[in-house]
């Protein structure tokens, strides 16, 4: 794991203050000098159940509430049209042109504005269209109400195991606290530790 830039993200960490804060340890952070794209075989992917979703998290040591909590990070942050146009236009779960029967209907036409059949794939979407500039509980919100713009995210809303949680959140009951739990028993997954691995003098290549 890259640990060379943990004080950028210690210092992004503390520049806005309505986010949630938490210490972090900066010295001998080691990286592996690896980068593989199949690693991200492991990352959640866009169109998982919350069965896989919790799979994958169970592998690295994360529970339910870390997956469900983690995904609040979506309360900031964007996603490409071309991962979840497909529900809005032809939901290949239903078929006929139809679109995926867990969106709101009424959100349908925002969703179609933001990203036309015929449009730019690559456009990025606020994952939070209720407050997409804040960290808050919104984005629960949106799920409980048919708004998420993933298909994974919307899911937590569906599924029994993940559905109490995220009803929870959206009232706004200890989300900040279960985040900044989940970040930290995050961060140390796969730390290297002692002599194994480098710190990066220059964060962009290993030494």
């Amino acid at each position: 794991m890259l640990r060379c830039s943990s004080g950028i993200r210690k210092a992004r960490k503390e520049k806005g203050s309505a986010q949630p804060r938490w210490s972090k340890k900066l010295g001998g952070l080691r990286d592996g000098g690896v980068s593989l794209a199949s690693d991200t075989a492991n990352l959640p992917a866009f169109t998982d159940s919350v069965d896989m979703q919790k799979q994958k998290f169970s592998a690295l040591g994360l529970n339910t509430l870390d997956l469900v909590a983690l995904a609040g990070g979506h309360t900031i942050g964007t996603s490409a049209c071309q991962s979840f146009k497909y529900r809005t236009y032809n939901f290949t779960k239903v078929g006929n042109g139809a679109m995926d029967p867990a969106i709101d209907p009424s959100f349908l036409p925002q969703l179609r504005a933001l990203c036309p059949q015929n449009g730019d794939d690559s456009k990025r979407v606020a994952l939070d269209t209720g407050s997409p500039n804040r960290f808050d509980t919104s984005y629960f919100t949106n799920l409980r109400n048919g708004r998420g713009i993933l298909e994974s995210d919307q899911m937590l809303w569906a599924d029994t195991s993940t559905k109490t949680i995220v009803q929870h959140f959206s009232m706004g009951l200890s989300f900040n606290l279960a985040f900044v739990k989940s970040m930290i028993k995050m961060s140390n997954i796969g730390v290297k530790r002692g002599n194994a691995g480098e710190i990066r003098k220059i964060c962009s290549k290993i030494n």
